[in-house]
Parts: C-alpha cells; structure tokens; sequence
C-alpha cells in the first residue's frame, strides 16, 4: 500500500470555535469517518476559544504555547507537552496568554452517540452509557 499524506501545504484551515482549525480526521479515504475525529487547532495571541461542550470525550496534547484552560469552573495553567482529557458534556474554553504566539494543540475526540449506534450496527455491540 503507498503511503497516503495530507501535505500542510494544501491543508484547508478554518475559524471556528474561536480558533483556527485543521481538521485531519474523518479522512474519508484512509478511515471510517463515523468513530473518531482530530484536528490541529491555534488560539491566536491573546485569544480564547469560544466556550463549548461536545457530546463525545475529547484529549488535548499541547504542541507549542502556554495559556490556560477552564473546564466547568476548574481553571488550570497549560503548556507544550500537556496532556488534557475532556469528559463528555464539559463546558470548556482554551485561553492564549501569550501576546505573540499562538498556542497550538492536537485534539482527537470520540465516542458520540452517533459513534456508539455506528459501532452497535457494525459489530452488534451494546450501546455504551452515556
């Protein structure tokens, strides 16, 4: 099998939730776009993405940057390196502190209702609770 890349080079980036967003997967050519998705997003200096909650689990791996971010009403310090899990439902928001950099990290999400009745219609398993 070759190997199939997404060069940066022609990688679409769009605003939204308060940042600007590379989505990498669902990638309908390599995976099954029903169970999970990732994107590289960038707070820009001094910005905030805007508050939010899914109906999936989410982790955040902090690739450059330093800021904080507020999960209910818990507020934390983060920097490169950090590893954040989001559990399904939490209201959260991602703050740059820098004046100068952005603050980039990976997000990989999963574990929706739509992805649990997907898997349920694929492989018969029961429904996990929500």
């Amino acid at each position: 099998m070759p190997v199939i890349i997404s060069p940066a080079r022609e990688a679409q980036t769009k605003y939204e939730y308060g940042c600007d967003l590379r989505r990498l997967y669902p990638w309908n050519e390599v995976t099954d776009p029903e169970f999970w998705g990732s994107a590289i997003a960038s707070v820009r200096p001094g910005e905030a993405t805007t508050p939010h909650s899914h109906d999936e689990e989410e982790t955040f791996i902090i690739l450059s940057g330093a800021g904080s971010i507020t999960v209910d009403d818990e507020s934390s310090d983060i920097a490169q390196g950090d590893v954040i899990y989001l559990p399904r439902h939490s209201h959260h928001t991602v703050l740059n502190h820098s004046d100068a950099d952005p603050l980039v990290f990976l997000t990989i999400f999963w574990g929706s209702p739509e992805a649990h009745a997907a898997l349920k219609r694929r492989y018969g398993l029961a429904q996990a609770e929500a």
